[in-house]
């Protein structure tokens, strides 16, 4: 190859290195951009899912997605949100982001306990909320100094009511391991500390049609009304003492335990996910007993006030 062909192929080489830096620069550039544009949607979508998963446990939003309110007779039936408020409604009406975002804010409040069970709010503890239950939602609340936890305050009944309104419940996020992955979800409680409002399970990774009913509200639908303390066999509970939490039994909780104290602590397996119902069931067990001084409290005011 002559000097001129080497010192034109060299040329050309200098100019394609040149080329592809100035494309990579450019699409790190659109890249970053893009990065940025997206965070807060993204941040907005995260919100709106905790948010929902959060309703959906207190029973406030059904799992099919439309806002519920409990009628005279206690049942639940469809409700229409307006500004913040739910009202019983003729129909069922699937509401905005919007909507969902504005009655959780109205209802849910996060607050959090320390190993004794005593509450105190972010700003006391000088904890920023967002950053702490962005920092510590994989690894769970529960295994640090100071746990999150939930109040659900009564639906008001008009724009004047929204201050000093009674807690209804309290809602407890879960994590454990399930047969592929960790699991994430929510429980909510009365405040009597001990009887189940309803579940989530929304972040999950099982089998599908297997594990992945965890999910699904027809497999949820059973925890409502069950105990988180295990009562004794003479139907008395001893909440320093008694095992806490929720068994998913191998089979039908009927045929498994009957009608013993033990059947009010448990739900129904899954048929071919006896693992992921063992991973769903140590998670009860291990994120309550974190939680058991506070639950504690709970029923001794709760039976102090009557």
């Amino acid at each position: 190859m002559s000097e001129s062909n080497a010192a034109t192929v060299s040329k050309q080489n200098s100019y394609t290195i040149l080329f592809m830096v100035i494309l990579s620069l450019i699409c790190a550039v659109i890249l970053s951009t893009l990065a940025s544009a997206l965070r807060e949607p993204q941040e907005m979508a995260k919100e709106l899912d905790r948010s929902k998963q959060m309703l959906i446990a207190s029973r406030i939003l059904s799992p099919y997605g439309y806002f519920q309110v409990q009628n005279e007779k206690g049942e639940y039936v469809p409700a229409i949100a307006k500004g913040g408020i739910l009202a019983p409604a003729e129909k069922k009406i699937f509401p905005s982001k919007e909507q969902i975002l504005e009655v959780y804010r109205t209802r849910i409040q996060g607050f959090l306990v320390d190993a004794k069970g005593v509450a105190t709010s972010f700003q006391k503890a000088d904890i920023d909320e967002q950053k702490y239950v962005q920092d510590f939602r994989k690894t769970g609340y529960y295994q640090e100094p100071l746990k999150l936890i939930y109040r659900i305050s009564a639906n008001p009944k008009s724009q004047k009511d929204l201050q000093d309104r009674p807690i209804v419940g309290y809602v407890i996020p879960i994590n454990g391991m399930g047969l592929w992955d960790a699991i994430y979800g929510y429980l909510a409680i009365e405040p009597n500390g001990d009887t189940v409002i309803g579940i989530s399970w929304y972040d999950q990774k099982e089998t599908p049609g297997l594990g992945a009913n965890i999910a699904e509200p027809e497999w949820q639908s059973q925890f409502p009304g069950k105990r988180i303390f295990q009562e004794s066999p003479d139907g008395k509970t001893n909440f320093s003492t008694a095992p806490l939490g929720i068994t998913v039994v191998k089979g039908k909780v009927g045929e498994v335990l009957g009608n013993s104290p033990k059947a009010l602590s448990a739900v129904d397996g899954m048929a071919g996910a006896t693992l992921t119902g063992n991973g769903v069931t140590d998670a009860y067990r291990m994120v309550l007993a974190a939680y058991r001084p506070f639950l504690i409290n709970l029923h001794a005011k709760n039976q102090a006030s009557g």
